[in-house]
């Protein structure tokens, strides 16, 4: 009885409840984030202090590090013009999570029939809650880009909904590409899942994404140096890292092979092992989806897609990037879609290639839910904000500083 329970489609209520665990489990893995409030990296040492000194909409749409970043100018420009300085983190967070919250939003919503059972769709938001390499863009405006990429990945991979649900993807689509340039290298797998199929809401969710690409590229995108990664030892070790070691293994599991990485991507080797590996990964994925839900093709692709995209487009590439806690914006995307190729198999796959990815999922989900308790305390604890503004009261010279340490936020600015 227990077991028809758990293999029953998920109810409305019950859909919604799961998200709400969601919710809390968001919150949980860095509640100092939500309930202190902070500004993370660029958001104000950048954003808001472009927001503080550009007037008009040039403080919203501008150029960062090569591409308009919608999300975190849009935050700082109403965190600047709408509340004091005091209150700046609470209207970041609350853009932040909008972004985040998305991927579920767009789980739950669904009636895709991998996604029916209550134990698959609690499998799939906990995949994405506890995935290793979120915790650099957990709740912070600079990195909902990667959110964003993700969401128009889903879009592509589940069915058309309703009126209402197809006009809400559509506005995703459109905005994702002005969060960022990630989404972007999804558009061929649209026009051509369209033209596959035939069908009209496929065609306008290309068109959405097409137009938000079109302004992104024509009126904000431009390269700068130390962006495109040329060297393919560097990719391949990080794809490696990002999603062989990590997810399978933990961060400790991984602390060591990662460190050997480390060691012969600093003298420009990428062992042979590696490549070894990368191609066992790649023939065992093909052969785990070859006969499986179509669904499962549409999400290897998209992981492949973006997998290649996030690492040739890296900022600063180095051989650094293959350590824990490190670069994981560049691995969160493709990470999730990995998962959730395997968690389709297991859903809707037959025989023994049922079995094989309903272990891994299992597997997968016992190795995250360890990483989410072991995130780093970097990115969960920093400044306390409220301090920080009651030392800058008191001292008008004072800097505030915000999270991670050692960043500072700006200079002498009015309050409000």
């Amino acid at each position: 009885m227990t077991k028809n329970w758990i293999l029953a489609p998920a109810s409305v209520r019950e859909r919604w409840l799961l998200f709400l665990f969601f919710l809390i489990a968001t919150v949980a893995r860095m509640p100092r984030v939500v309930f202190q409030g902070r500004l993370w990296a660029e958001e104000g040492q950048v954003f808001y202090l472009h927001a503080a000194t550009t007037s008009g909409l040039g403080a919203i749409f501008w150029s960062f590090a090569g591409y308009l970043s919608l999300g975190g100018g849009l935050a700082a420009f109403t965190a600047r013009h709408l509340v004091a300085l005091d209150y700046a983190p609470r209207v970041m967070f609350f853009y932040a999570a909008l972004a985040q919250i998305c991927p579920a939003v767009l789980l739950v919503t669904s009636r895709a029939e991998w996604l029916r059972e209550r134990v698959v769709l609690a499998a799939a938001l906990l995949l994405l809650v506890a995935a290793p390499s979120a915790e650099e863009i957990w709740l912070n405006t600079v990195t909902s880009q990667f959110f964003m990429a993700l969401s128009t990945a889903l879009i592509l991979v589940l069915e058309t909904g309703s009126i209402r649900m197809e006009w809400f993807r559509r506005i995703v689509l459109f905005l994702a590409p002005l969060y960022g340039l990630l989404a972007i290298t999804l558009l061929p797998l649209f026009v051509l899942r369209a033209v596959l199929e035939r069908s009209s809401p496929r065609g306008k969710q290309s068109v959405a994404l097409a137009i938000g690409s079109a302004i992104q590229l024509a009126l904000f995108y431009h390269l700068i140096p130390g962006r495109q990664v040329h060297d393919f030892r560097l990719i391949l070790g990080a794809i490696f890292e990002k999603n062989l070691l990590l997810p399978f293994l933990g961060f400790h599991g991984e602390s060591q092979p990662a460190l050997w990485l480390f060691h012969w991507l600093s003298h420009d080797i990428l062992p042979t092992r590696v490549i070894l590996a990368l191609l066992a990964a790649l023939v065992g994925m093909v052969a785990l989806i070859i006969r499986g839900p179509k669904e499962a093709w549409w999400l290897f692709l998209a992981f492949g897609i973006t997998n290649l995209a996030s690492w040739y487009g890296a900022l600063l590439p180095q051989a650094a990037n293959v350590l824990p806690h490190i670069a994981g914006r560049y691995g969160f995307a493709p990470q999730v879609l990995m998962a959730f190729t395997i968690l389709a198999v297991a859903a809707r796959g037959k025989g023994g290639r049922r079995v094989i990815a309903a272990g891994l999922t299992l597997w997968l989900c016992s190795v995250s839910c360890l990483a989410y308790l072991q995130t780093s305390d970097t990115f969960k604890n920093g400044p306390d904000w409220r301090q920080e503004m009651l030392k800058w009261h008191q001292n008008p010279n004072y800097i505030p500083k915000e999270w991670p340490g050692g960043w500072v936020v700006l200079t002498k600015l009015p309050a409000s």
